[in-house]
């Protein structure tokens, strides 16, 4: 979706506010929030992409006023009424809610599991054994992808063109898990992007972006 959030290129946000000596979290309800995320995700209620597009699929004003985890707890209570795990009210309410009959209770995250989990996530990379349909070197266009769901295209580089740099590897489509459920893993590419397309002729010349897409955020060039 064309959203706030996607807000590369965009003037007028103003100056990044620096706060010297930030704490980690600035209340308690902030290391609350980020303790519900990580267990709430260990019990497979919700995708990291799929968590992505229910904090972004908002409206702008709301989206610009609430602070970084208070978006957190938006995006986690719309899941988890989404799919029943909770009522509408009853997450930020804190009142106790059963799991859904159709949902198989699983292995909460253990104590001893926490700093792991946090340190090193989860992959979301895929041995699939499939060939790649560019190599470095080639030249690629960002397809111009304006949909009401959930990409991983910037903006300010649709319908631009690139040069593969480097291929990651196989992982799975943010697009399609945030959209579908579905992992539909795809090679991933550095693609670098000249200043002066994506600007114009006042950019530095000499300064390029790489921005990582999927196969489908692409299309080549002859």
């Amino acid at each position: 979706m064309n959203g706030i959030h996607d807000c590369g290129g965009i003037d007028g946000l103003g100056p990044i506010e620096i706060e010297a000596d930030e704490p980690v979290f600035h209340a308690p309800w902030e290391a609350r929030v980020f303790g519900l995320n990580w267990a709430i995700g260990a019990n497979g209620f919700w995708s990291l992409d799929e968590y992505r597009f229910a904090m972004e699929d908002r409206p702008v004003v709301d989206y610009m006023r609430d602070s970084y985890y208070a978006k957190w707890v938006y995006g986690l209570e719309r899941l988890l009424v989404e799919k029943g795990v909770v009522r509408p009210g009853e997450f930020t309410d804190a009142r106790h809610a059963d799991l859904p009959a159709a949902a198989e209770p699983k292995p909460a995250l253990k104590p001893d599991m926490v700093a792991p989990l946090v340190r090193n996530g989860v992959s979301a990379k895929r041995d699939t054994g499939k060939p790649c349909r560019f190599a470095a070197g080639d030249r690629v266009r960002a397809r111009n992808i304006n949909i009401a769901g959930h990409t991983r295209v910037p903006r300010y580089i649709r319908g631009k063109n690139g040069v593969v740099q480097f291929l990651h590897g196989f992982f799975t489509f943010n697009d399609s898990v945030a959209n579908e459920g579905l992992e539909k893993p795809q090679m991933v590419y550095s693609v670098r992007f000249a200043a002066t397309d994506l600007w114009g002729d006042d950019a530095n010349p000499h300064d390029s972006l790489c921005i990582d897409l999927w196969d489908d955020h692409l299309e080549a060039l002859a």
